[in-house]
């Protein structure tokens, strides 16, 4: 029995079965979202620690102990900033934009198995449905940047929706091959069926074309290509201020968290613990911890590269090496040794 179905079992003898499942689903998923709005400012403080540390600064440590409240401080300033609507815009793409964005991406999370039988949705076609989800992105990044009415901002969201498209493909794939090993593309059966071994073991190409293809949907150095601000300034988000600059800036880092949740999930064994010690969904947070430490390395110590060196990358190296990682796939679900 899931966690949802014994939540559902206990609250239907007083408010019905309908109304029990209706607000278990409520309260889970709000717990899921504010889950993500918490973690998220935390990670804002851990990539100014990570930023300080890299460039041989102390980081954040002014405001509150060890400087954690500096997203506290950040989240002040951007509510009190006035709501600047710039002349020209279209006002329905450009205001649309600060929700197509972030929304699809709180929607993911309710996919995530957190620990043996807790996951708020655990549907049939999971990784499908969350992939597909996510892939909604690049609509939003189109509609902020046409909708802003700036060359810049237009130029910096079809570069943004271009690397999307360019490196979803091989973040499928790489997904696919461990649907392949796996059976199924349940969340849980995945995590469940690395039991006897992690999948970076026997899919180490499947993992580095994973990693690669989401530093390209995170969007961050070295491929902030739709943010260049030697280029873009800012990208699409240039004319966008206050809470609506907030949303897109949560937007990022929930994106981080969200790439190192499904690589903990797809390689790593999600909630399994190593070396025969107990599972839990500690064990989950902590290998998403260390995937997102690295990832904000990787922002703060690569040079950007140019835009045709990335493309080229992604559809001339990764597409086909994802074509035939998933080859090494079937052939290891075939031959049992997986």
């Amino acid at each position: 029995m899931t966690a949802v179905e014994w939540l559902t079992a206990q609250l239907a003898p007083l408010v019905g079965q309908s109304w029990a499942v209706l607000v278990v689903y409520l309260a889970l998923s709000a717990a899921t979202i504010g889950f993500v709005l918490a973690a998220a400012p935390g990670l804002v403080w851990g990539m100014r620690k990570v930023m300080g540390h890299v460039q041989h600064r102390t980081g954040p440590y002014r405001v509150g102990p060890f400087g954690l409240l500096q997203p506290v401080a950040d989240g002040i300033k951007l509510v009190s900033k006035e709501d600047i609507v710039p002349a020209g815009v279209d006002e329905f793409s450009w205001k649309l934009a600060v929700y197509v964005l972030p929304v699809p991406v709180f929607i993911v999370f309710l996919f995530i198995p957190w620990h043996p039988g807790f996951v708020v949705s655990n549907v049939a076609t999971g990784i499908v449905l969350l992939l597909a989800v996510a892939a909604i992105s690049p609509v939003g990044e189109v509609l902020a940047g046409w909708g802003s009415n700036n060359k810049y901002s237009v130029l910096g969201g079809l570069r943004a929706a271009a690397m999307d498209v360019a490196y979803e493909v091989p973040l499928v794939l790489a997904a696919a091959s461990v649907v392949i090993l796996t059976g199924s593309m349940e969340m849980q059966a995945i995590v469940e069926a690395q039991q006897g071994v992690w999948f970076f073991l026997v899919q180490p190409i499947g993992l580095f074309i994973f990693l690669i293809a989401g530093l390209a949907k995170i969007g961050v150095a070295p491929v902030d290509l739709a943010e260049a601000e030697s280029e873009f300034v800012a990208g699409f988000h240039t004319e966008y201020s206050g809470m609506r600059f907030g949303l897109l800036f949560l937007t990022l880092f929930a994106n981080i968290i969200l790439i190192s949740l499904l690589t903990s999930i797809l390689f790593l064994g999600g909630w399994q613990a190593p070396l025969g010690l107990f599972d839990g969904v500690w064990w989950l947070l902590a290998k998403t911890v260390v995937i997102a430490v690295f990832l904000l390395t990787t922002w703060f110590t690569l040079p950007r590269v140019r835009v045709d060196q990335f493309m080229n990358l992604g559809w001339k190296l990764l597409f086909p090496l994802a074509l035939v990682n998933m080859v090494i796939a079937g052939v290891l679900a075939k031959g049992g040794i997986v």
